[in-house]
């Protein structure tokens, strides 16, 4: 019996000076070469070992290495865009084909999110928004003073702090998307991809929450940005439950609890632990204010001058 094997040579320099050397061969028929990889003798563009491109691989230039920067960041397969839109405009059958094994033409998840991440923190520190209206005068100094720097903390990192929730509302996708069957890892990847859009919905408002930054309306910009991403984040949630046969109430319900649970709770949480720390200077403002109101009243009124009658 004899065994076969993938024939392979071993790289020689001068093969690879004169491969270098060579001009591009732009026709689709290749005349059997030797990787400059693995060594490995392809007959066909790419090797068949390690994928590389064994027939145009030419010496760089720095019209390459120019090429490459935009390249690596928007031309995987079908691009950064595909992938947004994908998930964006249906998010259940897409996901759910990435999970099957269908993944050439998508941006990895996690590079996705961090990606969209990293260019909205990048406008938001650069554009410097301020999320906070105007003082209300009714509202004391202390709870003012916590209320902007919680805010301000917010506006900062809140891109990164919705990247470390991912793997809480991971929890909760598994808890809550347990009929779909799946695993906890694949909740991961499910989690990654709807916060990536949701930061997707984010960046896309910028110019909106710039134009209204420290205005009386910044609020109810920020409120229609989370109405959104709430809301298609649970659609996004509740159409990876298509394929069990549930109702779509039923399945919206189940779609609520992940990204909502999974961004409020560790918020409410954090925010009560900054309260308590804070709660005897917010307490003695509070008293401060209440006594300011009470020696108000009771002060007597100004006498009027008195009208000279002619």
């Amino acid at each position: 019996m004899h065994s076969t094997s993938i024939s392979s040579v071993v790289l020689d320099p001068k093969l690879a000076q004169s491969v270098h050397g060579a001009p591009l061969d732009t026709s689709t028929h290749h005349a059997p070469a030797a990787c400059l990889n693995c060594s490995t003798l392809v007959a066909d563009r790419f090797c068949g070992h390690c994928g590389q491109d064994a027939h145009h691989t030419h010496r760089l230039t720095m019209a390459d290495m120019l090429h490459d920067i935009p390249h690596s960041i928007w031309h995987v397969d079908k691009g950064i865009f595909y992938s947004i839109w994908n998930i964006l405009t249906r998010p259940g059958s897409t996901i759910r084909n990435y999970l099957a094994g269908q993944r050439k033409y998508h941006f990895p998840p996690l590079s996705l999110l961090l990606l969209v991440t990293g260019i909205y923190a990048f406008i938001s520190s650069a554009l410097h928004i301020d999320l906070l209206p105007p003082r209300d005068p009714a509202v004391p100094e202390a709870i003012w003073e916590a209320q902007k720097s919680s805010i301000e903390f917010v506006a900062k990192y809140m891109s990164w702090v919705y990247v470390g929730l991912v793997p809480i509302i991971a929890a909760f996708a598994r808890l809550f998307l347990r009929r779909g069957g799946y695993n906890y890892a694949e909740c991961l990847v499910i989690a990654a991809f709807i916060t990536a859009v949701c930061n997707s919905i984010t960046l896309f408002f910028l110019p909106v929450s710039y134009f209204y930054s420290g205005t009386v309306y910044i609020t109810k910009v920020g409120f229609l940005v989370s109405l959104l991403s709430f809301g298609y984040a649970t659609w996004a949630y509740g159409s990876m439950l298509a394929h069990t046969g549930l109702s779509l109430a039923g399945r919206l319900i189940r779609g609520f609890f992940p990204f909502v649970l999974g961004s409020i709770v560790p918020s409410v949480l954090v925010g009560m632990v900054v309260a308590g720390l804070n709660f005897s200077t917010i307490k003695k403002d509070v008293q401060q204010q209440q006594l300011q109101k009470q020696q108000a009243k009771s002060a007597p009124a100004p006498a009027h001058a008195a009208v000279p009658t002619h």
